[in-house]
């Protein structure tokens, strides 16, 4: 079966999960879109890269899961987030020309397509809509991170504050 076959097949399984990213593209658009990209399978525990590497592709979970980490200042590898089926990673490196700001590593058998920067430039249309879509997705985990961020510093405050009012012995 084809990459492309193989993704509209599980496209039409997982759609309100993949649904974000190609959210308003035609079943032509999707066809296009999938024929530019490039499909990878990892092992359970493959890296796809790590943090600092330079990088320009985006990669688009079809199965599978991933873990994303970063190194704290004392060299202690920190799991931020599990990215699954209809998530994305590596796509700050694609829109900020940066290096990569997180390492990735396969959870368990996982498949993916891979979207690089000059496949995206040829298609300008579609690439409007995926940023788009992009932008959407970014602006929610942007919000899930606030709200954990604030339920976090909520937590320590009231654990402060028992702490403070505690009778001593």
């Amino acid at each position: 079966m084809n990459k492309t076959a193989l993704f509209l097949e599980q496209f039409s399984k997982s759609a309100p999960l993949i649904g974000g990213l190609f959210h308003g593209l035609s079943q032509e658009e999707l066809t296009h879109l999938v024929g530019a990209s490039e499909m990878a399978v990892f092992d359970s525990g493959a890296e796809v890269f790590r943090e600092g590497a330079s990088g320009d592709t985006m990669y688009v979970v079809v199965t599978g899961k991933f873990a994303v980490y970063r190194t704290d200042p004392y060299g202690n590898e920190i799991r931020l987030a599990v990215v699954g089926e209809g998530e994305i990673f590596g796509e700050i490196a694609l829109l900020e020309h940066v290096r990569r700001t997180a390492s990735i590593r396969a959870l368990m058998p996982s498949v993916t397509l891979c979207f690089g920067r000059n496949a995206l430039e040829r298609l300008p249309n579609l690439t409007m809509k995926l940023y788009q879509n992009m932008a959407l997705m970014l602006a929610r985990r942007l919000r899930l991170t606030t709200d954990e961020l604030l339920f976090q510093e909520t937590q320590a405050r009231l654990a402060a504050q028992g702490a403070a009012q505690a009778p001593e012995r």
